[in-house]
């Protein structure tokens, strides 16, 4: 029986090592057809097993294997690590035991945290959960910090994790966001050139925006209900205390009219986008509408 663990590292190294202490398998075996033939025949002790880390084996090395794996009795187990498989390997899978883990993104991110965190001991606030997704790292850099985060006496402030953390923000997208919110045009359309010099996907950014838009929505409805929002209200924008803190300030000064047509350019931008015209073309239309529909600073 082959069973191959695919799509994030972390996820999917974690569920191979949970499958193989469920089997008494200990170790990852050397993926070479000897190392491999040797612990496929059983032993006094036990059955036969095996894992594989195929994280670094290249095409040539998979031919000599493949022939090996093809004939695994169906009693003997071998677990194959292999997060993005080769073409030829994802082929092999079709017809063997594949367990995907994709990677958690946006909202399902925030909610892995907040689950790892409970099994570390501790509750995640949910606006330091939403700091830490925003933050440039893999989900076991992130794991990492939160076991740091564990240690940490209570109660969990941003601060805190602030000085802790290790991990950066990706700053790059949100400071073309920031510079259009502040109506500075230059570096918005500065950033913009850059942002494609470096190969940012512009759709990405156009989510970025979607998503400060949206929050300035969020926002704007929660000072029509309540002008003055205590700290448990800003918990209810679900963002990092400090974006929605900047969310509120710009929501003031925000017309009604002027955040509906910035989400409607957006919604324009994102379909025009799509639908295969020049996405960079889309965005940077966007960016020009909504810099002219956003107050520099609010009123």
């Amino acid at each position: 029986m082959v069973i191959a663990f695919t799509g994030d590292p972390f996820l999917a190294k974690e569920a191979l090592l949970q499958e193989a202490s469920l089997r008494g398998l200990t170790r990852f075996t050397e993926p070479t057809p000897e190392a491999l033939a040797e612990v496929l025949s059983p032993g006094l002790f036990g059955k036969a097993g095996a894992m594989l880390d195929l994280r670094e084996v290249s095409d040539g090395e998979w031919k000599v294997l493949k022939p090996l794996l093809e004939n695994v009795p169906e009693e003997v187990a071998v677990l194959l690590l292999d997060p993005k498989p080769t073409t030829a390997r994802a082929a092999f899978y079709r017809t063997r035991e594949r367990r995907d883990f994709p990677t958690p993104k946006g909202k399902d991110l925030v909610r892995h945290l907040e689950n790892r965190a409970k099994r570390l001991g501790f509750r995640l606030p949910a606006g330091i959960a939403q700091y830490l997704a925003s933050l440039e790292g893999d989900l076991e850099a992130l794991e990492r910090e939160l076991e740091k985060l564990a240690l940490l006496p209570p109660p969990l402030t941003l601060e805190k994790v602030e000085r802790v953390v290790a991990l950066k923000p990706p700053v790059s997208g949100f400071d073309l966001v920031r510079a259009v919110l502040e109506g500075e045009a230059k570096a918005a359309f500065r950033h913009l050139r850059r942002l494609r010099e470096e190969g940012e996907e512009p759709l990405r950014l156009l989510g970025a925006f979607a998503w400060q838009f949206s929050l300035l929505a969020r926002a704007w409805m929660l000072l029509k209900e309540n002008p003055r929002p205590t700290e448990a209200d800003l918990a209810r924008l679900e963002a990092h205390p400090y974006a929605a803190k900047r969310a509120l300030e710009l929501a003031r000064g925000l017309p009604k009219e002027a955040l509906e047509a910035s989400l409607d350019a957006l919604i324009q931008a994102e379909r025009r986008a799509k639908e295969g015209k020049d996405p960079w073309l889309a965005l940077e239309r966007a960016v020009y509408t909504l810099l002219h529909l956003t107050p520099a600073e609010p009123a």
